[in-house]
């Protein structure tokens, strides 16, 4: 047991019990396995706890840098730790700081991207992961070019804990730096590598929903570890902690905020009456509360409510969705039916004359190696909804079939009406089909930087990336409807900025946002509208693709997306 004296100046929020500007704390500690996305992979990790809270867990800066050096899995990465009194920093390879002040309770970071990211990523704000090579290290299905490739970095960024009443601890004399362990996940494990940070009493899970699967369903092995601890009530401090980190996380790495018009997640959830709620020590209201806030208020599509805190039994929800989920799913219905309703079933690769159609729901890539691909390994379904459908896949097999010698095909027409996002990957590589390159920008709303990359796919898996692979020849289209959400947004955003493709059908769905599953302390998971927000890129400025992208040609009725004689028709009169 420790005893030191800690400063917890600073707060500014209304605390459950108030807590005096400096007091002696005792500190205990004890080690707990540290699994890394199996239950075979683990460590003996060191946490500490405060006063006898034995469910907020605090991490020393020591242990810190021996987790990421874990999580990044990278043999260049490095974390090296300096302290000089009560400021700690921590210094990467790429000499990017993250600065820790435990007399004012901030956390600094000269660049958070750049801290953050990994130092093989191919822009600053890099998030495609496909990054595959041969054995003499050329690049497999993408490829990174210089041309249109630009960064330009952002602000300081300052996270003022005692804003949000979190504490750091640390002693001199005992020569340790407490930090909470679910603030470091947040920031530095979940804003980057998507992956969550939970602690259950018997041990930490660095693990994503689908590693733990889902209670209501079928847990993994990882996951029915991490749900069989003990139900029961959070602690005062563990409650009240559950609530302001929310804010802290939501204020700083909710990516629609601005557009939202707020200014405080605290306030927001004041006004809503969600305060309360949210920080009940009972789990049941507090996953519930989280949920319907979410779906009710945040209602963005992209933000969602993942699993309940392996405490909860039964969540006091209201349930349902907010007016943009709802006009969502009732636009799914009417187009799923008619498109169900169209004349012959529509396929995921289909030849009308001399035009040829692209439909399918998701952009999804499988989970096998890359080379699958150039071993013509993976199956193409012809059902646009099969949730097994691989989109490179489909690519490269329709490329095949519109460029084989005779082919009639004059027209090509992406259809993504009923397509509601998935991986950006597989949005890159389409729109490098069909564009050659493709830029892809864009902005942090936490730090204000910007990067557009720019890409080319091997679509004839010939391993070159040149004019072969590309559609440069043929009318190019891409039909769009109001459920085209996220990624099914995204391409047809960079699809019109060429001016290359001609956009049909209604305005899409939006979606700038990329997705960032977070935690809370309580142990439930969640996602939300990150930071990175994907943007059309004209006369040098970004612009947010939220609001949906117009189509040059307007379809007025759903079933005539789908009655592809017709539609045949109609492109080849455009000319």
């Amino acid at each position: 047991m420790i005893l030191l004296t800690a400063s917890l100046t600073g707060a500014t929020y209304a605390q459950v019990e108030d807590v005096p500007a400096s007091e002696t704390v005792q500190i205990s500690s004890r080690e707990v396995p540290c699994y890394l996305a199996s239950l075979e992979n683990y460590y003996d990790l060191p946490l500490y706890f405060i006063n006898d809270v034995e469910d907020l867990p605090y991490i020393d800066l020591k242990d810190l840098a021996d987790l990421m050096v874990s999580v990044m899995g990278e043999p260049d990465y490095g974390l090296w730790l300096e302290t000089d009194g009560y400021m700690a920093q921590f210094t990467r390879e790429t000499n990017y700081s993250m600065l820790f002040d435990f007399q004012d309770g901030t956390i600094s970071f000269d660049d958070f991207d750049a801290f953050v990211h990994s130092a093989d990523d191919t822009s600053l704000l890099d998030i495609v992961a496909t990054d595959a090579r041969d054995d003499k290290d050329n690049p497999l299905l993408l490829e990174k070019i210089n041309k249109g490739s630009f960064d330009r970095y952002g602000k300081e960024i300052t996270l003022s804990l005692t804003d949000y009443d979190i504490h750091l601890y640390w002693s001199e004399e005992e020569d340790i730096y407490l930090v909470p362990l679910q603030t470091m996940g947040d920031f530095l494990v979940s804003a980057r590598w998507h992956y969550n940070v939970l602690f259950n009493g018997e041990g930490v899970y660095v693990a994503t929903a689908e590693l733990l699967g889902s209670p209501n369903t079928e847990l993994t092995p990882l996951g029915k570890s991490y749900y069989s601890a003990e139900k029961k009530d959070m602690s005062k401090e563990l409650a009240w902690f559950n609530y302001c980190e929310l804010c802290l996380v939501l204020d700083h790495l909710y990516g629609l905020k601005e557009i939202h018009d707020i200014t405080s997640f605290d306030r927001v959830f004041e006004e809503t009456g969600y305060k309360t709620p949210l920080s009940s020590t009972d789990p049941n209201i507090a996953d519930g509360a989280l949920n319907d806030f979410i779906y009710y208020y945040l209602d963005d599509l992209h933000s969602g409510f993942q699993s309940a805190s392996f405490r909860t039994e039964e969540m006091v929800t209201s349930g349902g969705y907010g007016l943009s989920g709802l006009r969502d799913s009732e636009t799914g219905d009417i187009f799923n039916k008619a498109r169900a309703a169209a004349d012959h079933q529509i396929q995921t690769y289909e030849e009308v004359g001399n035009t040829a159609y692209i439909t399918f729901d998701q952009f999804r890539l499988h989970n096998g190696p890359v080379t699958d691909y150039y071993d013509g390994s993976v199956d193409v379904p012809t059902d646009p909804a099969d949730a097994s459908l691989d989109t490179i896949a489909l690519i490269i097999y329709a490329h095949e079939q519109i460029c084989r010698e005779d082919s009639p095909i004059e027209n090509v027409v992406l259809d993504l009406s009923l397509n509601g996002g998935g991986t950006l990957d597989a949005g890159v590589y389409i729109t490098s089909w069909f564009l050659g390159d493709a830029a892809l920008s864009i902005r942090s709303s936490l730090t204000g930087a910007i990067s557009t990359g720019t890409y080319r796919a091997d679509t004839n898996l010939d391993g070159l990336f040149d004019e072969w692979d590309t559609l440069s020849d043929k009318h190019l289209f891409c039909l769009i409807g109001p459920y085209s959400f996220s990624c099914g947004n995204l391409v047809p955003a960079m699809l019109k900025d060429s001016h290359k493709v001609t956009i049909l059908g209604k305005t899409s769905g939006g979606g700038s946002c990329s997705v960032l599953p977070l935690s809370t302390a309580n142990g439930a998971m969640f996602r939300i509208s990150s930071p990175y927000r994907m943007s059309n890129l004209k006369n040098g400025s970004y612009y947010d693709t939220d609001t949906g992208i117009d189509p040059d040609c307007i379809i007025v009725k759903p079933e005539n997306f789908y009655d592809r004689e017709a539609l045949t028709d109609y492109i080849n009169n455009l000319f």
